[in-house]
């Protein structure tokens, strides 16, 4: 099942991926010189781009930009797949899509390929989930990533050779719409915690002080003045 929290999902999911970039890339690369990528590429606001929105993640424009790529990609699915074991699958497919129509409508005209977008909008889902949802785990995976990859920030900048920055950019505002669409989506130990928050009965606060205290305390010192006004009223009696 994917909605289960098992090691199998945590590393079949993340490498089978990886591994369908690898392959992609290679037979790409070696037997069509990099055809497929530059026509199945993600176009911008062209309708032969369209296509890419959903394929050019896995294309790659060389062995560096491939292992650059590659371990970002793994891990962070990794955690995606391990600790959203309920919204992992919706979560991919969101994230995936939503950059690559974000680039189609919003980047230059150029053909972007790569699987960076995606990674930047994973890193971001998996940071901002822990300040939307505010669970221990989430933010424990969101130090967790933020410790990591926080330097990835510098990739969203304009300007680099060879680099779709707009990838970047668009990933990383996909990631955190991402987070806040799917905040109420809660996994299995969130909604057993918020069982027992609301089983558990509410302890009455007692108070400060006694109810009348006021009163009392009134009472005592009108009582008070009315004996003193009394003793000097017999005094000046007396005299």
């Amino acid at each position: 099942m994917l909605s289960k929290r098992n090691l199998t999902n945590v590393i079949k999911w993340p490498l089978g991926l990886l591994a369908l970039m690898w392959i992609v890339f290679i037979v790409d690369y070696y037997l069509f010189g990099g055809l497929l990528s530059a026509y199945y590429g993600l176009h911008t606001r062209e309708l032969a781009g369209v296509p890419g929105i959903v394929l050019s993640p896995v294309f790659h424009g060389g062995w560096g930009h491939l292992l650059s790529n590659s371990l970002p990609f793994v891990s962070l699915t990794g955690l995606l797949v391990f600790f959203y074991p309920r919204l992992w699958p919706r979560v991919l497919a969101s994230l995936w899509i939503g950059t690559g129509v974000l680039v189609w409508v919003l980047g230059r005209h150029v053909t972007h390929i790569g699987a960076s977008g995606v990674v930047y909008a994973l890193a971001a889902f998996l940071a901002f989930s822990g300040i939307f949802r505010r669970d221990f785990r989430a933010v424990v995976v969101a130090l967790l990533v933020l410790f990591y990859y926080g330097g990835m920030i510098v990739g969203i900048l304009p300007g680099q050779e060879g680099v779709s920055w707009e990838s970047h950019l668009l990933g990383l505002v996909m990631g955190i719409l991402g987070a806040y669409v799917y905040r109420s989506e809660l996994e299995e130990h969130e909604v057993v915690a918020k069982a027992k928050k609301a089983d558990k009965p509410r302890r009455k606060k007692e108070p400060f002080l006694e109810e009348g205290a006021f009163d009392k305390t009134k009472r005592e010192r009108e009582a008070f003045w009315e004996k003193l006004k009394v003793l000097s009223e017999r005094e000046r009696l007396e005299r």
